[in-house]
């Protein structure tokens, strides 16, 4: 696996927040952290063989986490069929 396999929003996302963290409220930047952590698990295993992440799932809990620090997500709404 190479890393122009990682999704491009996942990967701007990621470097976007590890620039923001600083400025970002204690709560969020913990959260956020985890969030990054979370990823960084996630890509490694897969990896080392695991299958691969949910990168949609990763897309909805950021997007959780700003919503309960009152900001839009980062990533677009996912459309419903």
């Amino acid at each position: 696996m190479q890393a122009s396999q990682i999704p491009e929003d996942i990967r701007t996302i990621y470097s976007f927040l590890g620039q923001m963290l600083p400025d970002l409220t204690d709560l969020m930047g913990m959260e956020v952290r985890e969030w990054r952590g979370e990823l960084c698990a996630a890509v490694q295993d897969w990896k080392d063989g695991t299958p691969e992440p949910d990168w949609q799932g990763f897309r909805e809990w950021m997007n959780d986490i700003c919503h309960d620090d009152g900001m839009p997500g980062l990533f677009p709404a996912r459309e419903e069929a």
